[in-house]
């Protein structure tokens, strides 16, 4: 069962400077990349997040890690905000705040034994004596499936998914309450995938921990999820209980998403919601609603105003202004003309 607010992600925003083309010019741009999102995630749940290639879930996890700073807003983690944190007390509490990366061998020193890439956390933040260490890395190595008899070997002499267990391990080190799993399982194999979800699984239960589960792939967040998160070019646009959100999809954007879901019975006929029209760009998105020039059901009051997250029920909130009902009805005949 779900406990107390671990994280708050509060109105948190991040533009990146972009240099501009044209010669002489003194115009900045800026890549909107993460724009006013907010959410929550309480103690023991998987939160998925879900959306595009592009649409700024990665530099969302970034944020939250600190390991790169947002422009304004709030990332409260277990009672602090991290905005405010620096030096040895952000050290100290990034100890209860792990990461799991897309690529496993990526994100493994090729040039570090399986033990000492386990054991570095325990190095840098001055845990445990030597002999305590060498048992600790077996211990992990145990817990994610993986033989102690590995400990001396690299990287390289590894599978995807063994590699994947090696970054687990080293994420799960030093007991954190969150672990972020960044795409965590898009680049293995589909029989590989399964064991890690069942392996992050187990964990969850054994030592109570919290993920932010980040994932294109809507099928496997179902999977894993408690709340979910839908992002649409750097915001959010529905939030709420995975269930409910597969169930009953309120945001036109998330509709196509879940739509787009492959089902194994082939005689079973889906219809497939497309949404028209490219993706626009981070730089210069449309004004009011970011979906306004994709969207079918879209309105004038759409092109002019941003809508905000409203709560539609128990467990479900959507940025949609079919949902803001005042509005809706003074601008739906103009829509159905």
């Amino acid at each position: 069962m779900a406990g107390n607010t671990l994280l708050e992600v509060k109105n948190v925003k991040k533009y990146f400077p972009i240099q501009d083309k044209k010669m002489f010019s003194t115009k900045k741009q800026y890549v909107q990349a993460v724009n006013d999102v907010s959410f929550t995630i309480n103690e023991g749940e998987t939160f998925g997040l879900v959306g595009e290639s592009g649409c700024g879930k990665s530099t969302l996890a970034r944020l939250i890690m600190g390991l790169i700073k947002a422009d304004s807003g709030q990332i409260n983690f277990d009672g602090r905000n991290f905005l405010e944190l620096s030096g040895k007390e952000l050290r100290r509490s990034r100890k209860s705040m792990q990461m799991v990366f897309q690529k496993p061998y990526e994100s493994l020193n090729p040039k570090m034994t399986v033990a000492e890439i386990i054991s570095a956390p325990f190095e840098i933040h001055g845990v445990y004596s030597k002999q305590e260490r060498v048992q600790k890395v077996k211990d992990l190595l145990e817990m994610v499936g993986l033989s102690s008899q590995y400990m001396n070997r690299y990287p390289h002499e590894f599978s995807g998914g063994q590699r994947q267990r090696i970054g687990i391990a080293r994420a799960i080190a030093l007991h954190p309450k969150l672990v972020i799993c960044d795409e965590a399982v898009s680049a293995l194999d589909v029989s590989i995938q399964s064991q890690i979800l069942n392996l992050l699984n187990d964990l969850q239960k054994e030592f109570k921990l919290t993920y932010l589960f980040i994932s294109h792939d809507l099928s496997v967040v179902k999977h894993v999820s408690d709340k979910i998160g839908v992002m649409y070019l750097g915001e959010m646009v529905e939030v709420g209980d995975a269930e409910t959100i597969y169930k009953n999809p309120k945001h036109p954007y998330t509709q196509a998403l879940l739509s787009a879901i492959p089902v194994p019975d082939p005689t079973y006929k889906k219809e497939q919601i497309v949404l028209e029209g490219d993706l626009p760009s981070p730089v210069n998105p449309p004004s009011g609603c970011r979906l306004s020039s994709r969207c079918p059901y879209v309105m004038p009051i759409c092109k002019e105003e941003k809508p905000g997250l409203t709560n539609i029920g128990p467990d479900q909130n959507v940025a949609c202004h079919l949902f803001s009902e005042s509005k809706f009805e003074e601008h739906k005949h103009i829509a159905s003309s």
